[in-house]
């Protein structure tokens, strides 16, 4: 799967660096790409590992996941200003980070940072999404506090409401 998934994001992004366009979905899909979930997609330098832009959505906005991965490759690409001609897009690699459904949760206790997601809600409309497995994050209470500090969000004045959400990655 990994590669599937990593192949098309970097086709993405090779043919967006190259046309300024999103690219069409291929007509040659395996069916898990055919299926509606919301996904992050990473631009990462290779070498080195470091994460150029990411992009992703705590619930699917296209049709498909293969649609999905397209949008948010150039996505990540666009809002994080990367400088992408069409012979660079190898020189990255593409983490495609597919995202379960998120469940609302009442406390911290139902948060595990290594294995589920948080993605935090206010009352005044603010919002953070963190990835599981986020270096720094070992506790609950260093996940909300991250994803709070993120959203810019004042405990004293406003409600938030969490969910989690389980997350396979592919990529490098």
């Amino acid at each position: 799967m990994s590669a599937i998934y990593s192949k098309l994001a970097k086709q993405a992004a090779k043919h967006y660096a190259r046309t300024g366009t999103y690219m069409s979905v291929p007509n040659t899909l395996t069916q898990d790409l055919l299926v509606q979930k919301a996904c992050f997609v990473s631009v990462v330098e290779q070498p080195g590992s470091r994460v150029r832009g990411a992009f992703g959505t705590p619930l699917p906005h296209c049709a498909s996941l293969a649609r999905e991965i397209i949008e948010n490759t150039v996505e990540a690409i666009v809002r994080h200003n990367i400088r992408m001609r069409a012979m660079d897009a190898m020189n990255y690699g593409y983490v495609v980070a597919v995202l379960g459904p998120i469940e609302r949760i009442t406390n911290k206790e139902h948060l595990k940072p290594q294995s589920f997601g948080l993605y935090l809600r206010t009352d005044k409309n603010k919002m953070a999404l963190l990835l599981p497995g986020r270096p720094g994050i070992d506790t609950p209470e260093e996940q909300i506090a991250t994803a709070m500090r993120e959203a810019g969000v004042d405990s004293r004045n406003e409600a938030i409401t969490m969910y989690r959400f389980p997350v396979t990655s592919y990529g490098p």
